[in-house]
């Protein structure tokens, strides 16, 4: 099947594998989260250079680059991609943010109430978390967990994700992507920075070994989409992209070809008869990524000594549950105030556009 027919909604289940990378990111985030008696994530054993919820993070952005450009080049649209964006990401962050702020770190902390609000890490969490820089500490929260001080450490990916977005808008709009010679060009200066040690995508935000493979990876997404038409996805492209990890294992592009790998095996299985059948309703997977840190902070401070894998699945179902309430009372919600904001825009231009054609013919 061409990746272009894949694309369509109806014909895969990237929505299963969105949310399963966010149960991933819980699952990985266990082991730093509470004691572990030497107990360590299965992924980071095997690999030694990644782990569950690193994996996790780079899928979202693959993902994430795949299907935002897809919608870009496809409408064409500047405003309606910087609308849906706005009204995707801010409102169920916010909504963390706020909660996070007036009910758990008031219950939580070892402040006084007067102390708690008077804090100016308080007033900052907010401030910095809704402009994109990233705060953690609420005061007197979590104080005495092993990952001491911490609310919300996922919260790191939220300005990565933005700021690709950016990136992706300005070459739509310079033309790059009308271009596919010119496309491919851009991605391989961007797929290459890790191994040549520079960043120009990400330059302006802070660096760590995390973040020098988000780059390629939403990259990678991007190209795909823009060459869609051309590109076939099957059992055998699967199995190709596996077997060429297996030889370029151990050289400097070890890692591009595992997540290759890994990123065409998702679309591959994404598309497949039998996971199409267990498609969600719902896309819960932001909601579970955004409350997953926090609830298990909570469950490490009171119950930690029950080990990580009740701390995984304790976590993994009261995110799920929170991840659905947060798409049907906030996201859905907003995602339809975005799309009628964008539908009553442009009927309002298309108005002026017939007064103007009458004006003239007039």
């Amino acid at each position: 099947m061409k990746l272009s027919a894949i694309l369509k909604r109806e014909n895969n289940n990237l929505d299963l594998f969105r949310i399963l990378a966010a149960i991933m990111v819980i699952y990985g985030h266990a082991y730093a989260l509470l004691p572990n008696g030497g107990q360590s994530d299965f992924i980071g054993r095997m690999l030694g250079y990644d782990y569950s919820g690193s994996l996790a993070v780079k899928i979202f952005f693959f993902l994430s680059g795949l299907v935002v450009t897809n919608s870009l080049i496809s409408k064409g649209n500047a405003y309606e991609f910087i609308i849906s964006r706005l009204f995707r990401i801010w409102p169920a962050l916010i909504a963390t943010i706020l909660i996070s702020v007036a009910i758990i770190g008031p219950i939580l902390s070892t402040k006084t109430i007067a102390q708690y609000f008077s804090d100016p890490l308080t007033s900052s969490y907010i401030t910095n978390n809704i402009s994109l820089h990233t705060s953690y500490v609420l005061p007197g929260v979590f104080e005495l967990n092993k990952y001491p001080n911490t609310i919300n450490g996922s919260l790191w990916t939220i300005p990565y994700e933005v700021y690709a977005y950016v990136i992706l808008l300005s070459f739509f709009m310079i033309g790059i992507s009308r271009s596919h010679a010119l496309a491919i060009f851009t991605f391989t200066i961007i797929a290459a920075a890790p191994i040549l040690k520079f960043d120009f995508i990400y330059s302006l935000l802070p660096t760590n070994h995390e973040t020098a493979m988000l780059g390629p990876c939403f990259a990678y997404g991007s190209i795909m989409a823009i060459l869609k038409d051309k590109i076939n996805i099957n059992i055998s492209t699967a199995i190709g992209s596996w077997a060429l990890f297996f030889i370029l294992k151990g050289s400097k592009v070890e890692m591009h070809a595992l997540y290759s790998a890994i990123f065409i095996t998702i679309i591959y299985l994404a598309s497949t008869g039998a996971l199409l059948k267990m498609k969600p309703n719902h896309d819960i997977s932001y909601g579970v990524y955004l409350w997953g840190f926090p609830v298990q902070q909570i469950l490490s401070m009171y119950i930690s000594e029950y080990g990580i894998l009740v701390n995984q699945i304790t976590a993994i179902v009261i995110s799920c549950i929170l991840g659905y309430v947060s798409w049907i009372l906030i996201e859905k919600r907003c995602m339809k105030i975005g799309s009628l904001l964008v539908k009553k825009t442009s009927n309002i231009k298309l108005k002026l556009i017939n007064r103007q054609t009458t004006d003239v013919e007039a």
